[in-house]
Order: C-alpha cells, then sequence, then structure tokens
C-alpha cells in the first residue's frame, strides 16, 4: 500500500491528477521556476527556527516555539492555496496526535506576513479522514485521472507533461 504523505493532501485540494502523479512516483521538473522559488523561501525563512523534520510521510517545515509551548509550521509563498496548504498542515497535527504528540500549527505565508493558527478539532479530523479514503481510492487507479485545464496549471511544475 502506497504511504500518504502531506504532498498528496496538498495535491488533493489541488489536481487528482498532480496527486496521482506524486503516488506513482513520477515526479515535476525540479527546475520549475515555482518550485526553486519555493526552496529559497524556505531557505531564508524563519532562519532561527528548527527546520524540516523528516517522519513517516511527514516533511514538517519547520518547530519552533511560541508562548511556551511548541508549535509546527508549514511555509508558503503565498495565500493562493490556503486550504490545501492548511490541510497538509492538519495531516502533520493528525499523524502526530497518533503517535501521542499533541501540537498545534501554524501556517506561516512570509512573503504576505501572515501567520494562521491552525488547532486540530474533531471537524477537520473527520474531514481529514474522508480526503484520506478518497486519495486512497484515486491513487489505486490504473491510470491517472484526465487531464482538466484549470487557473493553476500554467504554474504547476507538471504542466510540460500534461499539456505538451
Amino acid at each position: 500500500m502506497i504511504q500518504i504523505t502531506g504532498n498528496f493532501i496538498n495535491a488533493y485540494y489541488v489536481c487528482k491528477r498532480k496527486l496521482w502523479l506524486f503516488a506513482h512516483k513520477i515526479d515535476p521538473d525540479v527546475n520549475h521556476p515555482l518550485l526553486e522559488l519555493g526552496r529559497l523561501y524556505d531557505s531564508y525563512s524563519y532562519k532561527r527556527d528548527k527546520k524540516e523534520i523528516s517522519a513517516d510521510g511527514m516533511k514538517i517545515d519547520l518547530i519552533k516555539w511560541r508562548d511556551g509551548q511548541l508549535v509546527i509550521g508549514e511555509l508558503k509563498k503565498s495565500s493562493k492555496f490556503e486550504l490545501s496548504a492548511k490541510m497538509q498542515l492538519v495531516y502533520y497535527l493528525y499523524r502526530l496526535k497518533e503517535q501521542g504528540i499533541n501540537l498545534e500549527g501554524e501556517l506561516l505565508i512570509p512573503k504576505e506576513k501572515k501567520r494562521k493558527r491552525v488547532v486540530l478539532n474533531d471537524d477537520l479530523i473527520q474531514e481529514l479522514e474522508n480526503i484520506i479514503k478518497d486519495i486512497r481510492i484515486i491513487i489505486s487507479k490504473e491510470k491517472a485521472p484526465v487531464k482538466e485545464m484549470t487557473k493553476y496549471c500554467k504554474s504547476c511544475a507538471f504542466y510540460d507533461f500534461c499539456w505538451s
């Protein structure tokens, strides 16, 4: 069975085809300008905080202390995909809770100077569990979902894969 990751959760909200491609180890263009820009934001933002903690199915951007409490953070370059980024963070909080670690999260968008607190609750857990079920159905299919042109396609690192 394929391990669900935070990237899968994020992709679920943006493009089901992208989700399937990730799950089947088809990687985007690593030199895509927006991916490079994202790596720059990661390397120059929040330098004092512990960065990029990897665990089974998770790649947490940072961990820090806020008001005497440990908080995990998810960094994004814009709020364009705020819901997908929030749910990616919810997934990390959920997975940590499964391991007995109860934390809060922050969605961080340095360019826009935005910081949104994310607290795991029963409604978010229910939504996430439903999404995970749907993701398992999507990624178990033999073929990728049919491509659909959306407003996000032109900035996607998979653009050439889908539309060339």
